[in-house]
């Protein structure tokens, strides 16, 4: 690592920030257990596809998992168990769920090729406003998500990434180990925000 070496996906104000700002780039970095892909497939058409993998507008907020990183999907199922996220749904998942269950979903869904996006030009605010975020520093040169726990943003449906920055932005939900609400996207506009998760939802 360089000297002086600043993840740019987030300010710079102190010492204290850039350490908390650092933990949220590497969240999720310990080493996951083992998971079985194949338990993973039937666990997740009994308890996950009929609301993460449906196109219903009642479940617009609701991600795709499909080609998440492992370490990005344990790192949200430790939020729900831990109740640093609270969807009722997923506290409960959470709870009856063992950690064996939980690896094996993970593999399952890390193994998946996501849903071909509906072709969409996309948009050049929202390129533009990635870019000078700088969301790849976490979050890949390809917006693919990374093993440290930083999910998969290409792809994903324009509606959740909407609804998460705006929560994020509001400090309802947290965004890695940032402060609530997130300094990087308080300045951001309703628009900026849906702008941004237009083009995500673009990527390959």
């Amino acid at each position: 690592m360089q000297t002086g070496w600043w993840p740019s996906c987030f300010p710079r104000p102190d010492k204290a920030a850039a350490t908390a700002a650092l933990a949220a780039c590497l969240l999720g970095a310990h080493v996951p257990a083992s998971g079985d892909a194949a338990a993973g497939q039937r666990l997740a058409a009994a308890k996950c596809v009929s609301c993460h993998a449906s196109t219903a507008p009642i479940h617009s907020t609701l991600p795709l998992l499909e080609g998440q990183p492992k370490a990005a999907f344990l790192a949200q199922w430790r939020d729900f168990r831990e109740r640093r996220r609270t969807a009722p749904v997923m506290v409960s998942l959470a709870e009856e769920l063992s950690e064996q269950d939980v690896n094996d979903l993970a593999d399952h869904y890390a193994a998946l090729a996501p849903p071909r996006a509906p072709e969409s030009p996309g948009s050049d605010l929202g390129r533009a406003l990635a870019d000078r975020l700088r969301c790849a520093d976490c979050h890949g040169p390809a917006m693919h998500g990374s093993n440290a726990g930083a999910a998969r943003l290409a792809g994903q449906k324009a509606r959740y990434t909407a609804w998460s920055l705006q929560q994020m932005r509001g400090g309802t939900r947290s965004h890695g180990s940032a402060s609530r609400p997130d300094p990087l996207l308080a300045g951001l506009s309703n628009a900026d925000v849906e702008a941004l998760a237009a083009h995500l939802a673009s990527l390959p």
